[in-house]
């Protein structure tokens, strides 16, 4: 009896060993999306309808979570951030944090307007936009 259990036990490990291994030589991507009813801020045909709001309103708490917004203002400072480049924007005495989404160059000093997901308040309460589309004025 104790032979055709080890009998057993090396056909069930042989044929493991005999099963092919997936195939991982193609480069797959997982595409990754917003939840059903929420704005996604890496997409910018969502970001176009944004409306535009001012510093004042982001800042007061009017303007709810995930709602599509559009600001204007100046490059204050370049920000790390793991996943995308952030940066940091001004209007006189109001400062927001824009997420670039859109991995758009800017440098300090730069007027910009950006279109993007209102994402609530990042450090130190300054609301944060994850931004997909960042234009450079001229």
């Amino acid at each position: 009896m104790y032979r055709f259990f080890i009998l057993l036990i090396m056909i069930l490990l042989l044929a493991a060993c005999g099963e092919e291994a997936p195939d991982t030589s193609e480069e797959s991507q997982t595409e990754v999306t917003a939840p059903d009813g929420e704005l996604d801020p890496t997409s910018p045909e969502e970001a176009e309808n944004a409306e535009f709001a001012s510093f004042e309103e982001l800042i007061s708490g009017t303007i709810e979570e995930g709602t599509g917004v559009s600001v204007q203002g100046t490059v204050e400072e370049l920000a790390d951030d793991i996943a995308f480049p952030s940066f940091i924007i001004e209007n006189g005495e109001n400062r927001i944090y824009i997420r670039n989404m859109a991995e758009t160059p800017v440098e300090v000093g730069d007027s910009i307007s950006a279109d993007g997901i209102f994402d609530g308040n990042a450090e130190e309460d300054m609301p944060m936009i994850s931004a997909s589309i960042i234009e450079k004025d001229e």
